[in-house]
């Protein structure tokens, strides 16, 4: 089978901005396409590229983004009915249109994404599935607390859930 073959069989998924940022503080960012074929709105590539050699600031770069804009008249009904940043509207809007999986944190947009019916996880629920097939290099609690010193909030009992469910 040949990579391009490959590549077609990954789940296609829409990343927020945040999980862009998470991923490369990590160092895991290239360990992306391994799962998905990586879309990423125009909106999200100007927030992570705002601040040259932060983290993220250079993953829109690699070979493995595909940077789409969501169609007009799908992000008029987003921007119509959310009041959240731009990147997040643009991702649910590309999800939308794609009917893709979603990887977004902000808790408001996960919820308008899971009212309007998308498929959906997080940094974390990514971070887990790397864990699960082997992929990732250090200790996941060790993971837990790079993000957490990155500025992920991370409550005891989502810290919790995450580590006993690195199990399953």
């Amino acid at each position: 089978m040949s990579s391009s073959d490959q590549a077609s069989k990954k789940e296609p998924a829409v990343f927020d901005a945040s999980p862009l940022v998470f991923f490369d503080v990590l160092g895991y960012a290239d360990l992306l396409p391994e799962l998905h074929e990586v879309f990423v709105p125009p909106a999200v590539v100007e927030e992570v590229i705002a601040l040259p050699g932060e983290p993220g600031s250079a993953v829109p770069e690699k070979e493995w983004v595909e940077l789409r804009a969501p169609r007009a008249e799908t992000l008029r009904k987003v921007e119509g009915e959310m009041t959240e940043g731009r990147g997040e509207k643009e991702a649910i809007a590309l999800a939308l249109d794609l009917s893709a999986l979603i990887v977004l944190d902000d808790k408001r947009a996960r919820s308008y994404a899971r009212r309007v019916g998308l498929r959906l996880t997080g940094t974390l629920g990514v971070l887990l599935r790397l864990y699960r097939l082997g992929l990732a290099s250090r200790d996941l609690e060790e993971d837990l607390r790079l993000l957490q010193e990155a500025d992920m909030r991370i409550t005891p009992e989502l810290r919790r859930m995450v580590l006993d469910a690195r199990e399953r």
